[in-house]
């Protein structure tokens, strides 16, 4: 009985190690096939049919260097169902909205589909999302996301 027990939990640490080790992996596998991560944010955006989902948006530095263009991944997770996806494209810091011609706009645009989601930079540490003008989403709705892991 106790070498049963000691064989179970031998067994469970043993595959979360392993579970550490392959999430080791994908991150060093993303960093390699995507660049240098640039920055993270990670929020909750408003969703119509369920109570929001989770966001995560990590932008890649280009194979250049450069901090004002790249690789992207986005993450959204619907809260209270089983479904996610990734978004995986390009993308660009740009200057000005209708509102600010100064204002610092990261446009991500899809590899598999046509238009773009605008960002607009409110700080070292904040993302608003913008919509296809560049002008706030109208309401009371949060559409920030925070930075993460600086």
């Amino acid at each position: 009985m106790v070498l049963t027990s000691f064989c179970a939990a031998n067994a469970v640490v043993s595959v979360a190690s392993q579970q550490a080790q392959d999430a080791a992996q994908q991150q060093k596998a993303s960093v390699a096939s995507h660049g240098k991560l640039v920055a993270s944010y990670h929020g909750v955006l408003p969703c119509a049919d369920c109570p929001g989902i989770d966001t995560t948006v990590r932008l890649f530095a280009a194979t250049d260097g450069q901090k004002t263009h790249g690789l992207y991944t986005i993450k959204h997770t619907y809260q209270e169902r089983k479904s996610s996806y990734t978004e995986n494209g390009t993308w660009t810091l740009e200057k000005g909205t209708p509102d600010d011609t100064s204002a610092s706009v990261f446009v991500l645009k899809p590899k598999t589909s046509s238009g773009v989601t605008n960002f607009l930079r409110v700080g070292d540490d904040e993302i608003r999302q913008l919509d296809n003008d560049r002008k706030p989403f109208s309401g009371s709705a949060n559409f920030s996301l925070k930075r993460v892991g600086k």
